[in-house]
């Protein structure tokens, strides 16, 4: 996880936190790029949903409400096709930057107003 994540993270546990939010569930779904095999980006999607997974337990978030899953790289925010278009498919450095959107974590989180 990068230190802007844990940052993003800290801010909105924090506004929760604050806002007396009771958090009920959290979904953390890891993505990758397409660079590699299917089977290594699906277990590096998985490991970043688990690394932050982690990260929210060492928190204070109960585990229990925490659910994780990789999805790999079969939700592509930029595709090899935009990378090229955008003119950023010109060498294997320029494609890897191009695709830094996909390399990502969502989370999802639901809970209720404390009380």
């Amino acid at each position: 996880m990068t230190p802007t994540g844990r940052t993003r993270i800290d801010n909105t546990l924090a506004e929760l936190k604050s806002s007396g939010i009771r958090l009920r569930s959290i979904s953390i779904v890891g993505h990758t790029d397409p660079i590699g095999s299917l089977e290594f980006n699906q277990r590096l999607s998985v490991a970043r949903a688990n690394s932050v997974r982690d990260y929210l337990v060492a928190q204070g978030v109960p585990a229990n409400i925490i659910q994780t899953e990789g999805r790999g790289p079969s939700e592509l925010k930029v595709t090899e096709a935009d990378c090229r278009a955008q003119g950023k498919a010109k060498n294997r450095t320029a494609l890897i930057a191009c695709y830094e959107p996909n390399r990502r974590v969502d989370i999802r989180a639901a809970g209720e107003q404390g009380g």
